[in-house]
């Protein structure tokens, strides 16, 4: 591999976008063919210039001190959330969501991907390559699930483990019942669960990203990658893409050394593969005159292909993220060492430089879970959801309709104040609600318009009233439980029996916490449906926005990643994702790229790489 002062004129094939997809997808047919010339193309710098982003918890905690490889886009004003603007986050880095994330790994339901009824798209298709791109490092029993420690991508319990292991697990067995105790819940199968959370971390105590993983290591000579440098648009002669149009656009990079603006067209010989993600992928295909007519023309961009379906179906796991006050000295000082207080984390920072080892060797996610509701709890929440998790999820044991994790700090934007926290960071895995995302002129660098489309749709809000209450359960069952933090948490009437709890509460009960369950009332229904609409937010999870379906079905491109209408462009990233995924989105994005780069290389006439292909098998 090898970084260029400028963009090359030419080469065979050029992936947009160095994001997970696109380094996995260069790597591999970088490889595969050494006799082609891969060109990776990406607007943000080389991670290898950002180290404090190779440090877990550092690195977490600077992502809500306004990370500077992180680009925000503001949501058109909502009406169910009161006319707020939520807000959508881009990586704007190489190696794209995996060098700036949560170092959360987490997996879906094998029955997500056999739901897309898409040729080459079933579990039984993906499963081999679970096992070529992870290097699974964390304990579990052989054969648990379909994990091995032979793939690329680091995944381990991280240099710590918190300390309050057994209080979570008993906690979560006095309040889900019948959820099944693992040793981790990234099983493929595990929807009504909980157990040990895996991480995005390395061996060593460093964060796994794609570009570290499989883009730097590549000692090719075929493949280059350009940073600092925008994707315009693709240029085509008639209706077969030749190249795309870039830009030079001075951001901060060491592989241009210069700091003139400029425009170019690379020539590609072979095919165009865009991999900008959700939010950049529909973006390109606007700008290069495919979509929807009437946004292309409001745009003003001529319209080359009628493609409706491009930008539609914005789709994203919605999150809330209660927290509460802690025990003083129960578990580790991870508030302390976010707040940066020397006495506590100088020694912790000393410890990992020199062992690699600690707290800040990790993010604090040790623990997570996934939940069903009962059939009860299904009819408590309305027939319009009822009848909707009757088609999606009721008869699919492996789907969780809601998963969440622990997290033993204060997990917000602003600053951490003083005290002891925890956090249940959660969210809807399958959210009916879609919104959209649109160019609103041919300038690449214009924003967008977004619409994120939280709940609007009927089916999302009693979810979310439902896991309210499940996850302040559980947290009243845990040892080191003090109460609420009040501005994290539904206005309750102080003289509901449903109030927010304190240490000092004179009116707290006397009953075992075992036993006790907070009655709530239509009132205070109310009031957890505000506390939503007025706090829901991105799971940073978008995808679904170039859906691998027909056409007709508002679909853009087909089973073999191909735009419609077009010949040589094809998309590879979470835009393709037909339907959601119950997951965090890092082992999806995986095994779409690994996918992609399989069917390129099959494309291509190559015997010997077709057989090599890893066959499917019993899962």
């Amino acid at each position: 591999m090898s970084s260029a002062n400028i963009c090359p004129d030419e080469a065979d094939v050029i992936i947009c976008g160095g994001g997970g997809a696109g380094c996995v997808i260069a790597t591999r047919l970088a490889e595969a063919r050494p006799d082609l010339s891969i060109l990776v193309l990406e607007q943000g710098p080389d991670n290898r210039e950002a180290k404090r982003l190779n440090r877990p918890l550092d690195s977490l905690f600077w992502l809500f001190q306004q990370n500077p490889y992180l680009k925000w886009i503001d949501c058109e004003p909502e009406k169910e959330l009161g006319g707020r603007q939520p807000r959508i986050p881009v990586g704007n880095i190489l190696g794209g969501g995996t060098s700036i994330n949560t170092l959360m790994y987490n997996t879906p339901a094998a029955s997500d991907f056999d739901d897309w009824q898409q040729p080459g798209w079933s579990y039984r298709d993906l499963g081999p390559l679970i096992r070529k791109s992870i290097k699974f490092l964390s304990p579990e029993r052989p054969g648990s699930s379909p994990h091995s420690d032979q793939g690329v991508f680091h995944v381990s319990s991280g240099g710590h483990t918190v300390s309050y292991g057994e209080a979570y697990a008993k906690a979560c067995r006095l309040v889900l019942r019948e959820a099944e105790e693992c040793e981790n819940v990234t099983t493929y199968r595990t929807g009504h669960g909980f157990g040990r959370q895996p991480k995005l971390i390395t061996s060593d105590g460093k964060r796994s990203n794609v570009a570290d993983a499989y883009l730097h290591p590549c000692r090719t000579r075929n493949l280059t990658v350009v940073t600092g440098v925008t994707i315009d648009k693709v240029v085509f002669e008639g209706t077969r893409a030749i190249g795309v149009q870039v830009i030079g656009n001075n951001q901060p990079s060491a592989s241009f050394g210069t700091r003139e603006k400029y425009t170019k067209i690379v020539k590609a010989h072979r095919t165009v593969i865009l991999t900008c993600g959700a939010l950049g992928s529909p973006a390109v295909l606007e700008r290069s005159g495919i979509g929807n007519p009437d946004v292309l023309r409001a745009a003003g961009v001529k319209v080359k292909v009628d493609l409706p379906g491009v930008g539609h179906d914005l789709d994203d796991h919605q999150l809330i993220c209660p927290m509460y006050r802690a025990t003083e000295g129960y578990y580790e000082p991870f508030d302390q060492y976010a707040r940066g207080e020397k006495s506590v984390k100088g020694p912790i920072d000393e410890e990992y430089d020199r062992t690699g080892k600690g707290i800040a060797a990790s993010n604090g996610f040790d623990f997570g879970m996934k939940i069903r509701p009962t059939q009860e709890e299904v009819t408590s929440m309305g027939p319009a959801f009822e009848r909707y998790w009757k088609r999606i999820g009721a008869d699919k044991p492996d789907k969780p309709l809601y998963s969440n994790v622990i997290l033993p700090y204060f997990y917000s934007y602003r600053p951490p104040p003083e005290g002891k926290y925890f956090c249940i960071g959660g969210f809807h895995n399958y959210p009916a609600s879609r919104g959209s995302v649109h160019i609103r002129s041919s300038d690449p660098f214009a924003t967008p318009r977004a619409v994120s489309g939280f709940l609007t749709r009927p089916e999302d809000l009693p979810v979310h009233v439902w896991y309210y209450k499940k996850q302040r359960e559980f947290c009243r069952r845990l040892p080191f439980y003090e109460g609420e933090e009040p501005e994290s948490h539904p206005r309750f009437d102080p003289k509901s029996a449903a109030r927010l709890r304190t240490s000092d509460d004179p009116n707290r009960t006397d009953k075992p916490i075992e036993e006790d369950t907070i009655p709530y009332s239509a009132e205070d229904d109310k009031a957890i449906e505000q506390y939503v609409r007025e706090n829901v937010a991105t799971a940073y999870h978008s995808i679904g926005t170039c859906a691998m379906r027909k056409r007709e079905a508002k679909g853009v491109v087909d089973a073999r990643l191909n735009v419609h209408g077009v010949q040589s462009l094809k998309v590879a990233d979470l835009s393709i994702c037909p339907s959601n995924i119950g997951s965090n989105t890092t082992s999806v994005v995986l095994l779409i790229a690994e996918n992609a780069a399989q069917i390129f290389l099959e494309e291509q006439g190559d015997g010997s790489l077709h057989a090599s292909r890893p066959r499917a098998a019993k899962l």
